[in-house]
């Protein structure tokens, strides 16, 4: 599956005219450190954790053998393949937003939005290249339902019947224990100020715009009657009817948790983007 995840990356570059040299190559080590061939050294770190082995998960490049003198251009990426408010099948209903916490949640709801068309969107071979788990962005340190996606995606089914505060020992209750006692810290800083803003801006935008707007596109019929979902409710989920998924709060979290780790500010016109390969 991971050089399924790869080739299927390579190929969708090739058709959308970005072009990489070939002294460079992506390599996804999004797997388990037992699985690379003895003595090497991709992706795996020597050091473990509470977590056991720890594994450098997703894509990465790296130099092939020859050296790469500086300065010199490895990657060209047209501003067509770039995914931002202005190009998403969204950019009629999304307000575009220069910049500033506005320009993040507006280009999380423009990747959320091409994420649940799944194969029909138009960077799909790019998407499906991203982490299935929600970023550890220090926003949602502890925060069981924006990692809820992690859950879900790590195939750890023991999960399911974890109590996070009695002490349980699967990978993501720890994850989410090690956040918010890292939270803690914070408390009496200014910092969690700033994070509870954040967050507040965070289910108030899902509430008030990306609901509204996914309701409009998936059922443009029932949009008007249709109530929106209030803050209090964060993991409400709504029908889209696109390919059978459904919209949450924590999916729209792990959008943008990809856009606060990755998006790059592009030019005046597309703003804040999404820049495949630039990102990885």
């Amino acid at each position: 599956m991971s050089n399924d995840r790869t080739s299927t990356l390579l190929a969708w570059c090739n058709d959308n005219g970005i072009i990489i040299d070939p002294r460079i190559q992506v390599v996804d080590n999004d797997v388990e450190p037992s699985s690379f061939p003895e003595g090497s050294r991709f992706g795996v770190e020597e050091n473990s954790s509470d977590f056991g082995p720890l594994c450098r998960r997703g894509l990465n490049i790296y130099s092939r053998d020859q050296y790469i003198h500086s300065p010199c251009t490895l990657v060209y990426i047209p501003k067509t393949a770039i995914l931002s408010v202005r190009s998403s099948f969204l950019s009629s209903q999304i307000e575009p937003v220069p910049y500033g916490h506005g320009a993040h949640l507006s280009l999380a709801l423009a990747l959320y939005g091409e994420l649940l068309r799944g194969p029909e969107s138009r960077w799909y071979g790019y998407l499906q290249s991203l982490p299935r788990e929600t970023v550890d962005i220090a926003v949602f340190w502890g925060d069981s339902v924006a990692n809820s996606t992690s859950n879900k995606d790590s195939g750890d089914a023991s999960h399911a019947t974890c109590n996070v505060c009695q002490g349980d020992t699967c990978a993501s209750c720890k994850q989410i224990r090690d956040g918010r006692n890292a939270m803690a810290w914070l408390q009496v800083t200014e910092a969690i100020k700033e994070l509870n803003d954040l967050m507040h801006d965070i289910h108030q935008y899902y509430a008030d715009v990306v609901v509204p707007t996914l309701r409009a596109v998936s059922s443009p019929s029932q949009a008007k009657s249709a109530s929106p979902i209030p803050s209090e409710e964060p993991s409400a989920k709504v029908d889209l009817g696109f390919k059978g998924m459904e919209m949450s709060l924590s999916g729209f979290c792990h959008a943008y948790s990809l856009v606060s780790s990755r998006a790059f500010w592009v030019d005046a016109f597309h703003g804040l983007s999404m820049v495949p390969i630039a990102d990885v």
